[in-house]
């Protein structure tokens, strides 16, 4: 019997003022993208093959002429549109050894194009590489370089107590007069530890309570310093572009300044609002407390 379905499906993570950031999936095993919209807590809509989205999930054959390729692995390739309208996103070149890390892994590229492609179109929105830890004020970034102990933070916040879902990504979304809420997105521990019982509800929202940049206590507690406003303003930048470099240099020069201009602007936005702070951090001891006491 045909599978009476349409091909097509749709998420779609809806921003203030109207903006929005889409994923459409045209590869028609259900696991390969209905399970994005269990892990985000979004419904996954029927849409026509043609329907607005920002990165599209294709099976590798359907891969068009005259598309210009921003990533090439062993698994999946990532390539913009050939009139760079959209990122399109083919998966399972080969059949992989972990099937669930495979889909985790394209699932987390398609949210990185789509990301991007927001970006570049005009969406007030950016994927930020922090972790994020919820507290009743809001959220709080901890922006960090990769190594530098975002995930052992977040796990000490966690163990005493403290909710949190993303530890190494979110996505920003300015809202003028109400600033800027963050969105929870999936982390990339746990698209190499699989996926289990994990979600992180995108479609909620929570207003940023505070911005912190880390780094390592060589006093052995807990610790909150002055940084000054350049060594905010840089690890600010870093972790805005953070999730894009892995496509910027294949971008065309208008492309680039374009994506450069709106992340400057975040970082210049985030390092007005924000005083620049930095959280540094020891291996155990109550994180939770100490972070709600120094907000």
């Amino acid at each position: 019997m045909t599978d009476p379905r349409p091909l097509s499906r749709i998420l779609t993570i809806a921003l203030h003022d109207g903006g929005k950031v889409a994923m459409r999936s045209d590869v028609p095993e259900e696991g390969a993208f209905d399970g994005l919209g269990r892990l985000l807590r979004l419904d996954v809509e029927e849409a026509g093959a043609d329907a607005d989205a920002d990165a599209v999930l294709i099976v590798p054959d359907a891969m068009p002429e005259g598309r210009h390729v921003l990533r090439n692995t062993s698994l999946t390739e990532t390539a913009y549109t050939a009139d760079w309208s959209r990122i399109l996103v083919a998966g399972w070149k080969k059949p992989p050894r972990r099937p669930d890390l495979c889909r985790n892994s394209v699932w987390q590229t398609l949210l990185i194009g789509a990301g991007l492609n927001a970006v570049l179109r005009g969406v007030d929105a950016v994927l930020a590489h922090c972790a994020v830890l919820e507290t009743d004020r809001g959220a709080v970034l901890i922006l960090g370089e990769g190594g530098m102990g975002k995930t052992t933070a977040f796990k000490r916040w966690r163990a005493f107590g403290g909710k949190g879902y993303s530890d190494d990504m979110a996505l920003l979304d300015f809202t003028g007069n109400e600033g800027i809420h963050v969105r929870r997105m999936p982390t990339w521990s746990a698209c190499r530890e699989g996926r289990g019982e994990r979600e992180y509800p995108a479609g909620e929202e929570l207003p940023l309570a505070g911005v912190f940049a880390l780094g390592r206590s060589e006093t052995g507690r807990d610790e909150i310093a002055g940084a000054t406003a350049a060594q905010f303003f840089a690890q600010c930048y870093r972790s805005m572009f953070y999730w894009s470099l892995f496509f910027t240099k294949s971008l065309p020069d208008d492309l680039k300044e374009r994506l450069t201009a709106s992340i400057r602007r975040w970082t210049e936005t985030l390092s007005e609002m924000y005083p620049p702070r930095a959280l540094l951090t020891a291996l155990e001891g109550d994180l939770k407390k100490f972070i709600e006491d120094n907000l």
